[in-house]
């Protein structure tokens, strides 16, 4: 998995890029400006639980760093329909690329989310 930049993602400059993702920990910041610099999976990869963390309801326990692939998206970690429309919207405006709600269907696991979003990064 290559998991190069989108071009609307790589015409952005760090300090753009920041700004999407304020209120997001730093270690998710820092991986996306590494995958901005160097494009990658592992940097995107890396950005995941903080934004699975930033779309958590209030009172939800915080995320592990690392993420298993099996961890389920709505019993484990807490994220409702309603959040993952939310994250579908935020890493469409992000990247450039174009996410359905209704594709966010089949996301279950944090290994689906993370097969998604290489799919959808490899079509733009």
């Amino acid at each position: 998995m290559n998991a190069a930049a989108t071009a609307t993602f790589a015409t952005k400059t760090p300090e753009q890029i920041k700004a999407d993702l304020l209120g997001f920990a730093p270690p998710c910041v820092d991986a996306a400006l590494r995958y901005h610099a160097k494009g990658g999976a592992d940097a995107l990869i890396e950005m995941l639980p903080g934004v699975i963390a930033f779309h958590l309801p209030p009172g939800a326990a915080k995320p592990p760093a690392v993420l298993p692939d099996e961890f389920r998206l709505n019993q484990d970690l807490g994220l409702d329909s309603l959040a993952l429309a939310e994250m579908a919207f935020k890493l469409d405006d992000l990247f450039g690329i174009p996410i359905e709600t209704r594709e966010m269907a089949g996301v279950q696991t944090v290994g689906d989310l993370k097969a998604f979003l290489m799919r959808k990064l490899d079509q733009a």
